[in-house]
């Protein structure tokens, strides 16, 4: 008799824990919005086809360099179970550094991108207003770069572009609240280390 009300004990917590852990309080369609940083393109390597056409020998550098941070703004659509996210993403953002080449200042240069990719989630927390998930998403980045010299070259502006496959994984995301909520996610690629937002979702 005790083995068999234990046993109904557990089963009616497990229950209540799952209940708990899937509330499907939640809507199908998430609109989000959020600024990330910093930009991966501080952390690569400088070269590109414009840079070396310019600088055979490839001893340039870049220095006192910096970025605006990343806007970013996804669609997910929430699978039935709403454990799963499937959908677009899209990211923008601009950096500037000075570039020189055997110690001479050659002049400023400015790159922008524009990203966009699909994305896929896991979300394996969704507790009340709490929501936890990982992801990850791939894309292509479209990037331009232009090199301004220094007034005292004489030389023109050049430019190029700097177009890349894009990637990034979300170590580990949270959401908080309900069909509006703000998240923060971790991880690395073409929104950043960090990126903080807005969600709505919508039916």
């Amino acid at each position: 008799m005790f083995r068999a009300l234990v046993f109904l004990v557990l089963i009616t917590f497990s229950s209540s824990a799952y209940s708990q852990s899937y509330d499907r309080s939640y809507l199908h369609h998430d609109l989000m919005i959020s600024y990330g940083m910093p930009s991966t393109d501080m952390f690569k390597d400088i070269n590109s086809t414009m840079l070396d056409d310019m600088f055979p020998d490839k001893r340039y550098i870049r220095d006192n360099y910096g970025g605006s941070g990343i806007i970013n703004f996804a669609y997910r659509y929430v699978s039935e179970n709403e454990m799963m996210f499937f959908g677009l993403g899209g990211s923008y953002n601009q950096t500037h550094g000075e570039i020189y080449n055997v110690g001479q200042l050659e002049g400023e240069l400015k790159r922008s991108f524009f990203t966009l990719a699909i994305e896929g989630h896991y979300r394996y927390q969704n507790m009340n207003k709490v929501q936890l998930y990982s992801g990850l998403g791939i894309g292509y980045t479209f990037g331009n770069e232009t090199l301004t010299p220094t007034p005292e070259s004489g030389k023109p502006s050049s430019s190029g572009s700097i177009n890349s496959i894009a990637w990034q994984v979300n170590v580990i995301g949270i959401r908080v609240g309900n069909s509006i909520a703000g998240f923060a996610e971790f991880g690395y690629g073409y929104k950043g280390i960090v990126n903080i937002g807005l969600s709505i979702q919508l039916y």
